[in-house]
């Protein structure tokens, strides 16, 4: 078995009497009610989304699905593994005429023969499937088996550092990186526009590249490199200057 059930009860009543000061108490309370109910001789166990996924269908309610277990005449409890855990000494057959009787009764649409819905929704049960409300597959709402989240949208928060600091919930602290912007290596004015030379550009003067004719710009080119040849030209000469008069 997974759990000693006489240890578990132990500990309840242990709870009962001397836990009452604890904050977590109907916590503890729950989960141990969970691991009691649980059965011990059955190791594995179903998910009722899983199931309810394979032959594309809404996922019954626990109540009913743990209902019909019952009413065929099997055990049945949940898992401490997940909410939706259905344990059960029914065989699989049981489990999927139940869940084959759920998808049918709700709408679920019949796949391609050769699909597994298809196939499992194909064959023909062998169980009368009754989903009325048994008594023991009701749960004491007020037993916590599985306790909910303290506070909504809990869970892990994003890493320090990477929110601006004007956005929702970010540190006041924190630097916005900035990727710094690249200079130009070129004047696109030098450069003729493709789009114009086809009657294709109406941006006129705003129009980053240059809509005069080659000929314009390679004028404007050579005009460019020869002033840049005469500063660098005058900058020689100052410094020879400079080195004559030094001397």
């Amino acid at each position: 078995p997974i759990h000693d059930t006489e240890f578990l009860g132990q500990m309840k009543e242990h709870l009962a009497g001397e836990g009452k000061y604890l904050g977590t108490i109907k916590r503890m309370t729950g989960m141990l009610t969970l691991a009691e109910e649980e059965l011990p001789d059955i190791p594995l166990f179903y998910e009722l989304s899983t199931l309810s996924k394979t032959i594309h269908c809404t996922c019954p309610p626990l109540a009913i699905f743990r209902s019909a277990i019952l009413n065929a005449g099997y055990r049945v409890s949940l898992s401490h593994v997940c909410p939706k855990s259905i344990k059960t000494n029914a065989p699989p057959s049981v489990v999927w005429d139940v869940m084959r009787r759920w998808a049918l009764d709700n709408g679920a649409k019949l796949r391609e023969p050769d699909t597994v819905a298809g196939i499992l929704l194909r064959k023909q049960p062998t169980l009368a499937v009754d989903f009325t409300l048994h008594p023991l597959a009701k749960q004491d709402p007020d037993v916590l088996r599985f306790p909910p989240n303290p506070e909504p949208h809990w869970g892990p928060k994003a890493r320090a550092g990477k929110r601006k600091p004007d956005s929702p919930g970010g540190d006041s602290g924190a630097k916005a990186r900035k990727t710094p912007k690249k200079e130009p290596l070129h004047d696109l004015k030098l450069f003729s526009c493709k789009r114009f030379e086809m009657n294709q550009c109406d941006l006129g003067d705003s129009c980053r590249y240059s809509h005069n004719t080659k000929e314009n710009n390679l004028e404007n080119a050579n005009t460019e490199a020869e002033l840049n040849n005469s500063m660098v030209s005058s900058e020689i000469l100052g410094e020879s200057v400079t080195s004559d008069t030094a001397s």
